[in-house]
């Protein structure tokens, strides 16, 4: 078990370069897009990040969970490359659809959720932009299958470079405000679907698999409205402080998001690109249950950690990166968005039992339910509370979902995941960071930020007092320690380290 942890931890690594890539982006520039860019402005680029997020859900017909569902069933290895092919095909026709749909309606529709019709253009490039960020999912996640991080990170950094120079040259040089921040994002991703055409066409084999996209597409639709219900609850929030608050709550909310959203980037994404294929291998081996228990609980610690480094300098953060005074407070809503993201981080580990006996339809009805709710909480919360009640009913929303599919999942596919301990990490993470906006936030900059630090190293400690960890564990820490613990031999170490 621990050889595979061991495989994912590796993978997980090398995948957070190519995912923070495409998110860096957004903080990198932030100190750029809060001086060039109004508020208000920033409130229209976060509503255009968030309906794209929407579009890719809807029309992308969560193939590509389909696709990594089918491409390593032991019945199809033969049809691999017939099968990508087969996706392609469906989703190039999905994307077709999404725009030859909505493109006569631009002039209306920009109206509805950007105020105003001079934003039609920007509509227009929104629904190219998606449909090009639909196909380089598809191509990403077939990389992720065959367990090609290298090929996956430098492919990601690739259109970061050429997207972070492109958005600077047409804010600062061309003054294209936010049309020129979506144009920057088309050019990119173009270019990384350009520099892998050998590799798509070595993957496909011409043959349209109808029998088999038949089933992809029975077992992917509740899927697509599980899909487009996930993107609702996590963007309900922002179109709800959009529409109640206006578009300058909107710029506070969104730039809080994109902070607490590095931990999504980072981990969540990171962590599950790279143990998604291992875990689908991993079901029919006779000491599976307790590698998923453990991916819970390592999981859940590892993000911890990253939560309590974010959340405790969310404001010190949120400074440094905006240059412009009127964003400050948007730290505010940091920590509660961060623990929001740690229960999507448990409920991605406990829907495994779902996916694996493939009740995608409870996952579905579990997800309409939720993001109905998460509306209605969203009304209520942003009245009282603004953009701090966002926050609050996005946290409350993941929540609930994580405990029905917890209750679903181990109906169905039980697995002994350790939720006492896991719920002792969260418990404890949430006293030191009340802690930390009660009390120590309050105090001067030097003593602050040293306190701050100090929690944050004693946090595994403190789980040791509680008998958190095995005895395998242990001996494993103390080995890991004995290897690391002299800065001369990193190099060597890493010299031992095999990345495909």
């Amino acid at each position: 078990m621990f050889k595979n942890i061991k495989i994912a931890t590796k993978d997980t690594f090398v995948y957070s370069l190519g995912n923070i890539s495409t998110k860096i982006i957004g903080l990198v520039l932030l100190p750029l897009y809060t001086d060039k860019l109004s508020v208000a402005e920033y409130g229209v680029l976060g509503t255009v990040e968030i309906t794209i997020q929407v579009l890719i859900a809807a029309f992308s017909f969560s193939l590509q969970q389909a696709l990594s569902r089918w491409y390593w069933d032991k019945r199809y290895k033969d049809k691999q490359k017939s099968i990508f092919f087969t996706t392609l095909i469906a989703t190039s026709i999905g994307i077709l659809s999404m725009i030859l749909l909505l493109l006569p309606f631009s002039n209306k529709l920009s109206l509805a959720l950007l105020d105003s019709t001079e934003y039609s253009y920007l509509f227009k490039i929104m629904l190219i932009s998606a449909g090009f960020q639909i196909l380089s999912r598809l191509m990403l996640i077939l990389m992720r299958l065959q367990r090609k991080p290298l090929l996956y990170s430098f492919s990601n950094i690739f259109k970061l470079i050429i997207t972070l120079g492109l958005t600077i040259y047409f804010i600062v040089g061309l003054k294209h405000g936010v049309e020129g921040i979506v144009e920057a994002q088309i050019i990119g991703f173009f270019f990384m679907l350009l520099i892998n055409v050998k590799y798509l066409i070595n993957n496909i084999y011409l043959s349209f698999e109808r029998a088999i996209l038949k089933e992809m597409l029975h077992f992917s639709y509740p899927l697509a409205i599980s899909a487009v219900g996930g993107v609702l609850l996590t963007v309900t929030d922002k179109y709800a402080v959009r529409y109640i608050g206006g578009m300058e709550d909107m710029g506070l909310y969104n730039l809080g998001f994109k902070v607490a959203n590095v931990l999504k980037v980072f981990v969540i994404n990171s962590v599950f690109s790279a143990i998604g294929p291992l875990r689908y291998k991993m079901m029919d081996r006779p000491d599976n249950k307790r590698f998923y228990s453990k991916l819970m609980t390592y999981t859940t610690y590892g993000f911890i950690i990253l939560l309590l480094g974010l959340s405790l300098f969310s404001k010190e953060a949120i400074r440094v990166l905006a240059t412009n005074p009127d964003y400050w407070n948007a730290y505010q809503i940091v920590p509660i968005l961060c623990f929001a993201q740690l229960f999507e981080l448990l409920r991605r580990n406990a829907n495994f039992g779902l996916i694996v006996e493939k009740k995608t339809k409870i996952i579905s009805g579990v997800m309409i339910s939720i993001s109905i709710l998460n509306i209605g909480l969203n009304i209520l919360f942003i009245t009282y509370l603004g953009t701090i009640g966002a926050a609050i009913a996005l946290l409350v929303a993941q929540i609930i979902f994580f405990t029905l599919i917890y209750k679903f999942s181990q109906k169905y596919f039980y697995i002994p995941y350790e939720i006492k301990k896991v719920f002792l990490m969260v418990l404890l993470a949430l006293i030191i960071v009340t802690s930390s906006f009660l009390w120590i936030n309050s105090m001067y900059l030097i003593p602050r930020l040293i306190i701050k630090s100090m929690l944050i190293i004693l946090f595994p400690f403190i789980l040791y007092f509680f008998k958190f960890y095995e005895q395998v564990e242990l001996y494993r820490i103390k080995g890991a320690w004995q290897k690391w613990k002299n800065p001369k031999k990193w190099g060597r170490n890493l010299k031992k380290i095999k990345i495909k």
